[in-house]
């Protein structure tokens, strides 16, 4: 009656007091929960200092409560969301904005939407003008704009700008990584000859987004086209061109350094020559900080990449391209060392002092600073021997983890993979102690799906699960989790999750009274261990655009959880807790309860979230038109762990057009010893016998009564009776009857099915698996045969 009262609590009231409440009180009953889609928004971007009227593509955005944005910058007005299949809102973008990408959802009243991308550009906006598809008809732009146009297909725009001469062009273009469609983007500078002057086509800084500059040899109008480099593609795929006077730096030296400092860098690349700039780091530890070149008051619409760490970098010192020459790091350890692969064939040495015991972790970072450099990496002793040596463990970098055999001296050495190299071939080098690490995420609920339940909606008075993975480096212990600052009337269930287990479920609570809201929020994980500490963080890659063989050509990563409480569902789902636990070798029987609202009676899908080792179970299970429960099977594997486990299902059903998620809470689930097991004895017998078939018994502990068993694998035309035994007896014992037509065989597939009581309730397990029914051929009768004296037969 406990769990009644908090279902009614929550509104789920028997079908005749709710619509006799309605009728009363004269209130409609309220629309049910489920999720809005956001496909894309009208513009993709904006100025920043400037406000934008946006509108939201998608469906089942009526309702919208709020954009969520996942950075500062932004602000939006009053949303107008009277249609379903749009809204309209006003952004208002803060002079001093972060340009490029700003990661973005809907939350409305009803549900959390995908997560989409804003781009925030220091530019003017301006839109293109068809017609513009020829070069002697170019559309006239002013620089240091950015032109908002659509290409794709067989369409070839135009676009053409007054230079003098010496000045700097720089041409950046924004399409694939807008995460719209995939527009692999062309872009070229003529002269009024129609000569190509300058061309981009794929960059290692901007991936299939193109960028190039040049400095004008004369005074006089320049022609830059845009297309989809092989003409192919969607037509009509958005893109935002930079078109201007700014910087284009290509690399950034050095490429990293100490969280806090004032760091002076060089910019590499730009056809106006390299230049210096002091850059201020972040007081944290950065994976990837966007560093924005200026000069003479324009600034790069999109920044170069560096590390920021917590230890001092070491610059490469030439000439160092032998172990003789190597460039040392006269601090302790860690450290970053810092480089130029500058010309083809290069391959730079530094040396470090390491410590015995100690473990190491060398990596580079260079490709995924988007640099050209495909990295190889060797370490050497002093004495020049091999101690390790890597190419792509990190995508295309390397990483070489060392366990330091003797205090002394040691050496690395950088090469690229193709013996390529170049002004801009920045390379950072991290000699790391090895520390423990934990990387959390909501795994992907259909392959190259990365956007389906990546957030938390919870309905009010209801409960919403998530399977979180956790990939651990360096340690292999039980977590525990935790998250702070959850929205009012949320609580958060999480067992600990054991060392040899990588993900399970989570689930989340919204109070009946728990105030429509969301919030962004880092989910966290240490070990369960107080004396140990690991370093976690929270990641949701968003795949934006899809490659072939189930890669992807544009991502972007979330570093924050989304947690909202929406409107109520109208049904809920609970699992009634076995009584006694799942033994090896065993199944179980799950009883799936649902309590409905008055005007609710869709089909219900239920799906176990996650199998603990050892346990299988059928992929789901639909509650029809009307029921209030099913039955989930599960199934125990013979070396399943003995334990607890939390186990939760996660319940979806139709509403409004679109799906609805809600889901149990988590319930115990233990794994226990068998009380009985067995060998079947393999048997020969013959069609029209009647042989005994004997399964061995294994008493391992003692159970109430007696235990019926059936003889399950039987081919037809064999049949035998149930058994009943006792905790005390050592063998089964089965009258086989044997059908005169049966016909010959093996057959291998033999187990018991055993129904034990032990307090009251039934426990079912399967004994002696793999038992051996052989039906063979009758022997032949002897026959004497009776000889003459003579030999011969009378």
């Amino acid at each position: 009656m406990k769990e009644l009262k908090q279902l009614n609590g929550t509104g789920f009231r028997p079908l005749h007091h709710f619509n006799l409440l309605a009728l009363l009180t004269g209130l409609a009953v309220p629309a049910s929960a489920v999720s809005p889609r956001l496909n894309s928004t009208s513009p993709v971007g904006g100025q920043r200092g400037t406000e934008v009227e946006v509108k939201l593509n998608g469906s089942r955005l009526e309702g919208a409560q709020e954009i969520v944005f996942y950075s500062p910058g932004i602000q939006a007005g009053k949303i107008d969301s009277t249609k379903g299949d749009s809204a309209r809102v006003r952004f208002k973008i803060a002079p001093d904005c972060r340009l490029g990408e700003h990661q973005l959802r809907v939350r409305t009243s009803a549900g959390v939407s995908d997560l989409r991308t804003f781009w925030v550009g220091p530019f003017p906006e301006l839109a293109e003008k068809e017609p513009n598809n020829e070069m002697n008809k170019p559309q006239t732009v002013p620089l240091n704009t950015t032109v908002v146009g659509a290409a794709g297909g067989e369409d070839v725009d135009y676009y053409q700008v007054l230079l003098k001469q010496g000045e700097r062009l720089s041409v950046e273009i924004e399409a694939i990584r807008l995460g719209r469609a995939l527009l692999d983007s062309y872009i070229a500078v003529h002269d009024s000859a129609g000569k190509v002057l300058a061309a981009s086509d794929d960059t290692a800084l901007l991936m299939q987004d193109s960028a190039l500059t040049f400095v004008a040899p004369k005074g006089a109008v320049y022609t830059i086209q845009v297309r989809e480099t092989s003409y192919g593609g969607a037509a009509d795929t958005a893109y935002r061109l930079h078109v201007g006077t700014f910087p284009r730096p290509t690399a950034v030296f050095p490429a990293g350094g100490k969280a806090g400092e004032e760091l002076e860098v060089t910019f590499i690349g730009d056809a106006a020559g390299n230049f210096t700039q002091k850059i201020k780091l972040p007081l944290e530890s950065e994976s990837k900080c966007g560093a924005f070149a200026e000069k003479d008051g324009r600034i790069a619409p999109s920044p170069n990449w560096m590390r920021v760490s917590t230890f001092p970098n070491i610059l490469e010192a030439e000439p160092n391209n032998a172990r003789e020459q190597a460039t040392g790091a006269y601090t302790d350890l860690p450290v970053a060392l810092n480089g130029i692969l500058s010309k083809g064939g290069d391959g730079d040495w530094f040396k470090f002092d390491a410590k015995k015991g100690q473990s190491l972790e060398i990596s580079v970072h260079a490709r995924r600073l988007r640099t050209p450099v495909d990295s190889v990496l060797a370490v050497f002793d002093s004495k020049g021997e091999s101690l390790g040596s890597n190419d792509d463990s990190a995508g295309a970098d390397s990483t070489v983890k060392l366990n330091v055999p003797a205090d002394g001296q040691y050496f690395v050495r950088i090469t690229d993979h193709l013996n390529q190299g170049g002004p801009d071939y920045v390379y950072r080098v991290e000699v790391t102690i090895v520390q423990p690490t934990v990387t959390l995420s909501i795994p992907q609920v259909a392959r190259n799906d990365s956007q389906s339940r990546q957030f938390i909606a919870v309905p009010r008075g209801n409960r919403f699960a998530t399977m979180i993975s956790a990939r651990r480096a360096n340690f292999s212990g039980d977590l525990v989790f935790s998250i702070d600052g959850l929205p009012t009337g949320i609580r958060m269930n999480a067992d600990t999750m054991a060392g040899k287990v990588d993900a399970m479920p989570i689930v989340f609570e919204a109070a009946a009274d728990a105030p429509s809201a969301g919030k962004l929020l880092e989910l966290t994980a240490k070990p369960a261990e107080s004396d140990k500490s690991v370093r976690s963080h929270f990641c949701h890659q968003v795949e934006f655009i899809n490659g072939p063989n189930n890669t992807f050509y544009y991502h972007s990563l979330a570093e924050k959880l989304y947690v909202a409480v929406i409107e109520s569902a109208p049904f809920k789902v609970y699992l009634s807790e076995p009584k006694v636990p799942l033994v090896q070798r065993g199944s179980m029987d799950l009883k799936v309860n649902v309590e409905r609202k008055a005007d609710f009676d869709e089909p219900i899908n239920v799906k176990m979230m996650w199998n603990p080792p050892g346990v299988g179970s059928q992929p789901d299970i639909t509650i029809p038109k009307g029921a209030n429960a099913g039955i989930y099977q599960l199934n125990a594997t013979g070396n399943a762990d003995l334990r607890e486990w939390k186990i939760a299902v996660l319940a979806s059903a139709t509403v409004r057009g679109g799906p609805m998620h809600v889901s149990s809470q988590l319930t115990k689930l233990e794994i226990g010893e068998p009380f009985v097991t067995g060998k079947i004895q393999t048997l020969a017998a013959s069609p029209g016998e009647a042989p005994k078939l004997i399964c061995k018994l294994d008493q391992k502990k003692p159970f109430d009564g007696k235990a019926t068993l059936r003889l399950m694998g039987l081919p037809d035309k064999i049949t035998a009776p149930e058994l009943e035994i006792t905790s005390e007896d050592k063998e089964a014992v089965f009258n086989l009857t044997i059908d005169p037509k049966c016909p010959f065989g093996s057959h291998k597939n033999l187990f018991c099915a055993a129904e034990i009581k032990h307090q009251s309730q039934t426990i079912p397990h399967n004994i002696g698996a793999g038992g051996v029914l052989r039906v063979v051929p009758p022997k032949k009768a002897d026959t004497k045969v009776a000889a003459t004296s003579s030999g011969k037969a009378k």
